[in-house]
């Protein structure tokens, strides 16, 4: 073999990669690649829970503020037209100002005046005072925001007594915007009563967060689903 001849072989030997450098590159990626998915899944993991907090501060804070004003509110989930569903406090709107001090009152004998809530739960006064009774509605609450669901998340309510709502509202019969369909999943009577449920928060079908109960009497419990 002549000396040329060797040369090139030796460069065409020195040109290519070994096995083990292959292996030890291989190997790098492979870490690299693991870091990668630990940080994203830690970064989806804060912002699930994040949400998770800031859905059950809020939920403490509706039913304070719905007592407070001794008004309905919910939490709502309402799709877009994409079908994007979002999560949304509401309230039961007051179209009943007018009655609360004059005609709602006189009537009954009453010089206290009535609630939203009493006065939704029974309408007859109301009617005689006026050729159109007023309907009320339920419209997002202004000073209550909740944040987008993260991707993958979902919110599944479960009502654990339907005939809660025939007994809510001191034992009368609840006009159509306590019962109908868009009515919120989560209800705050304004009178302290509440819809019992549970409130789960899932991200691609694993529990973020423990079981929300919300009890008849309004509360909170965490970790306490059936």
């Amino acid at each position: 073999m002549s000396k040329s001849t060797s040369s090139r072989a030796i460069q065409h030997r020195q040109a290519g990669f070994t096995l083990v450098e292959i292996v030890v590159v291989v190997v790098i990626l492979s870490i690299f690649a693991g870091m990668m998915s630990l940080s994203v899944g830690s970064s989806e993991s804060r912002k699930n829970r994040a949400f998770y907090e800031h859905l059950t501060d809020s939920l403490s804070y509706v039913r304070l503020l719905s007592a407070e004003r001794m008004q309905p509110m919910g939490l709502s989930l309402q799709a877009d037209k994409q079908g994007q569903v979002s999560p949304v406090i509401v309230t039961l709107s007051n179209p009943y100002v007018a009655y609360q001090t004059q005609a709602a009152t006189s009537s009954s004998g009453d010089s206290t005046p009535k609630n939203a809530m009493e006065l939704s739960a029974n309408l007859t006064s109301v009617s005689a005072a006026s050729d159109k009774a007023p309907t009320p509605s339920w419209e997002i609450e202004p000073e209550i925001s909740l944040p987008a669901l993260p991707t993958g998340v979902s919110l599944s309510v479960q009502n654990l007594d339907a005939g809660n709502i025939s007994n809510a509202g001191q034992a009368q019969a609840l006009q159509p915007w306590f019962t109908g369909q868009n009515v919120p999943q989560v209800l705050w009577f304004g009178t302290g009563q509440a819809t019992p449920v549970t409130i789960e928060v899932r991200h691609n079908s694993r529990l973020v967060g423990e079981v929300i109960m919300i009890m008849p009497d309004g509360s909170m419990s965490i970790g306490q689903g059936q």
